[in-house]
C-alpha cells in the first residue's frame, strides 16, 4: 500500500472487500445468527456458546447487553461488521468523488462506485433489521461528528434509498464484477442491479416487528421486487481453515445434529400426527421431555423412527420433496438446562456441505433462493386479500412434499387424509387442530428459509407474532465503537474537524487556494481509504482467531 494513502488498486480492493461484511453478517456464527435462531424456536440447543443457552431459555429473560457478557459479540458483531463495511464503501466513494481514477481514464470508477453504493444499502438495511436504533453513515457524513441515532424505520428508509440509487447507477453503466467480489459470481451490471432489487424485497418484508406493523408494509412493492430481482444466489465456499471469509457457519455448525442443532419441538410438533406434541405442550415447562413423533404424508420428515435415517440431500432452492430431517435416539443437550430444549430430530439438508471437510467446508452456499422470494410474494398476496394467489404459491411446495393443497378460503382447515392426519397443526396448540391457509403459509415459509441467511427465521416469526411470549423483537444498540466510526486520521485536527486548506492559505489567490483545498480533500480521502482497508484486513484476521470459542460450554 502506498505510504500515507491508498492508490487506485487499493481503493478498488477496499470496495471489493466490503461485501465480505454482508456475507459475514448473514452466514458466520460469531454474531447474532445462532441466538436469533434459538429465539425463533425453530432450532434448539442448550450449549452456552453463541448465547444459545441464554437466548433459548424459557421463560425468556432480559438481554445481557454488556461488554462483560461472555458472548457480547451477539450484540456487537453485526453492528461492527456493518459499520466497518459502510466506512470502507464511504471512504472508497469519497476517493472516487475527489478525483481518483480506477483503471485507464477512470474506466473502473462506475463499477466500483455502483458496487460500493449497493453494499452500503445492504449493510444499512441489516442495521435496520437487527437493531432498535443505529446511525446513518455514508459518504456525505462528516467523519468527525457523531451523527444522531435514528430508529429502524428511518434507517430502513435510508437503506432503500441507497439501494435505489445503486440500482440506477448500475442500470446506467456497463461492467462485469470480478468473480472474487461475490465469490464465484462474475455478474454483469444488470445482474448486480437485479440482486439489489431482491435485497429491497428482503429488507422491506423482514423489517416489521409485529403483525400489525407488517400489515402496513408496502406489499405490492415487495411483491414486484421479489418477482423482478435475482432469485437464486449461490456463493462458492472455500477452505475456511485458510482464513477465507467464504464459508457458511449456518450450513455447517448451525445444522450439525450432534453438536449445535436439533429441531425445536415447537417446530417439529406442527407436523406431528401422533398427539405426542400436544401432550408435551400440555405439561409444565420443566416436565417436557423429548418425544418420538409420526409425520403422516409429509415426505420431508422421517417416514420411520430409524436412527439417523438419511436420504438424498435436498437444498431449498432445488425441491421440497424427500426427507430433510432425521431421527436420533441419543439426546445431546444437558437436562439441567431444560429438557424442553431436547429433541430427537435434526435437519440434514446441508449435510453435503457440513461434512465436506473437517472444519474447513467446501462447495456451493445458498445466499438467496427462489423459494424465499416466492414466500414474500405469497405473504404479500395474503395480506392484501388475494388468498387464491397465496395458496397457489404455498401449494407448490406442499404438493411436492406429498401434501394436499391448502384451501384458498382462509378460514377452512387444510385437508386431512383418511387417517385424520393433517399438516400443519396450529403452532403451540394443545388441541392439535389442523391449521388453515395462514398456518400452512407460515409452515412452508419456515421450512424453506432454513439457514439460507442469518435472521430470516427470527424475522419471519416476529412479523407474524409467532415467537414465544416475551421474546425480544430486536437487539439494543451496543456501546458504539468510535474507533471504527471515527478513525484517527493523522492529518486531522483534534478539534473535531480536519483542515482542508492547510495553515497560511488564507492569503493566497482564490483559484490557487481552491486547488489546494481540492488536493487536501483528495489526500484526506486516500488516507481514510488506506485506514479503512487496514481495518478490513485486521477484522478478517481477528475473526479467524475466534475458532477457539467453539469448545462446547
Amino acid at each position: 500500500m502506498p505510504r500515507g494513502g491508498a492508490g487506485p488498486d487499493d481503493v478498488e480492493t477496499l470496495i471489493a472487500m466490503s461485501f465480505e461484511k454482508v456475507w459475514e453478517i448473514g452466514h458466520h456464527w460469531d454474531n447474532a445468527n445462532f441466538a436469533s435462531n434459538a429465539m425463533s424456536n425453530r432450532h434448539t440447543a442448550s450449549w452456552g456458546n453463541m448465547g444459545l443457552n441464554d437466548f433459548g431459555r424459557e421463560p425468556r429473560g432480559p438481554l445481557p447487553n454488556a461488554r462483560s457478557y461472555r458472548w457480547a459479540y451477539i450484540f456487537e458483531g453485526n453492528w461492527t461488521d456493518a459499520y466497518v463495511g459502510i466506512s470502507a464503501t464511504s471512504d472508497g466513494i469519497r476517493a472516487i468523488d475527489a478525483g481518483l481514477e480506477i483503471g485507464p481514464g477512470g474506466e473502473g470508477n462506475a463499477r466500483a462506485r455502483s458496487f460500493a453504493l449497493g453494499v452500503q444499502g445492504i449493510l444499512s438495511c441489516l442495521l435496520a433489521l437487527w437493531y432498535e436504533q443505529s446511525f446513518i453513515v455514508d459518504e456525505t457524513t462528516d467523519p468527525y461528528v457523531v451523527p444522531e441515532a435514528v430508529d429502524y424505520d428511518a434507517m430502513a428508509t435510508h437503506a432503500l434509498e441507497e439501494l435505489d440509487e445503486a440500482e440506477a447507477a448500475s442500470r446506467g453503466s456497463s461492467f462485469t464484477l470480478d468473480e472474487r467480489w461475490i465469490n464465484g459470481n462474475a455478474w454483469d451490471s444488470n445482474q448486480w442491479a437485479d440482486y439489489l432489487v431482491s435485497w429491497k424485497a428482503r429488507c422491506a418484508a423482514n423489517l416489521p416487528r409485529t403483525d400489525a406493523e407488517a400489515g402496513g408494509a408496502n406489499w405490492s412493492q415487495i411483491i414486484a421486487n421479489a418477482k423482478n430481482g435475482i432469485r437464486d444466489v449461490v456463493v462458492t465456499g472455500t477452505d475456511s481453515s485458510r482464513g477465507t471469509p467464504w464459508y457458511d457457519g449456518l450450513k455447517s455448525l448451525m445444522q450439525e445434529n450432534e453438536t449445535w442443532h436439533r429441531m425445536h419441538m415447537d417446530w417439529i410438533g406442527m407436523a406431528d400426527q401422533s398427539g405426542e406434541y400436544q401432550d408435551w405442550l400440555s405439561l409444565p415447562l420443566q416436565q417436557r421431555a423429548p418425544r418420538r413423533l409420526t409425520f403422516g404424508d409429509d415426505t420431508r420428515f422421517p417416514p420411520v423412527n430409524e436412527d439417523s435415517v438419511t436420504s438424498e440431500i435436498v437444498s431449498p432452492s432445488i425441491a421440497s420433496d424427500g426427507p430433510r430431517s432425521r431421527y436420533h435416539e441419543t439426546i445431546i443437550f444437558r437436562p439441567a438446562r431444560g429438557r424442553y430444549r431436547q429433541s430427537h430430530y435434526g435437519d440434514m439438508r446441508y449435510d453435503d456441505y457440513t461434512f465436506s471437510c473437517s472444519f474447513c467446508f467446501f462447495g456451493p452456499m445458498e445466499h438467496m433462493t427462489s423459494q424465499e422470494m416466492d414466500h414474500y410474494i405469497a405473504e404479500g398476496h395474503y395480506r392484501m386479500g388475494n388468498f387464491a394467489g397465496a395458496a397457489e404459491i404455498v401449494n407448490e411446495t406442499r404438493i411436492e412434499a406429498g401434501l394436499p393443497p391448502a384451501p384458498s378460503n382462509p378460514s377452512d382447515p387444510v385437508p386431512s387424509n383418511e387417517a385424520g392426519e393433517c399438516t400443519p397443526r396450529k403452532r403451540y396448540d394443545v388441541q392439535g387442530r389442523c391449521g388453515n391457509l395462514r398456518d400452512a403459509m407460515w409452515f412452508e415459509h419456515f421450512e424453506n428459509v432454513f439457514n439460507v441467511f442469518g435472521g430470516l427465521e427470527f424475522w419471519h416469526g416476529r412479523r407474524n407474532d409467532i415467537l414465544p411470549a416475551g421474546t425480544a423483537l430486536q437487539l439494543p444498540m451496543p456501546t458504539p465503537d468510535l474507533d471504527i466510526l471515527v478513525p484517527d486520521v493523522s492529518s486531522a485536527g483534534r478539534d473535531g474537524r480536519a483542515s482542508t486548506a492547510g495553515p497560511g492559505s488564507e492569503g493566497l489567490p482564490a483559484d490557487f487556494r481552491s486547488a489546494l483545498e481540492r488536493a487536501a480533500l483528495f489526500r484526506s480521502a486516500l488516507e481514510r481509504a488506506a485506514l479503512s482497508l487496514a481495518n478490513l484486513e485486521a477484522s478478517r484476521t481477528a475473526r479467524a482467531s475466534k475458532k477457539q470459542d467453539l469448545v462446547i460450554r
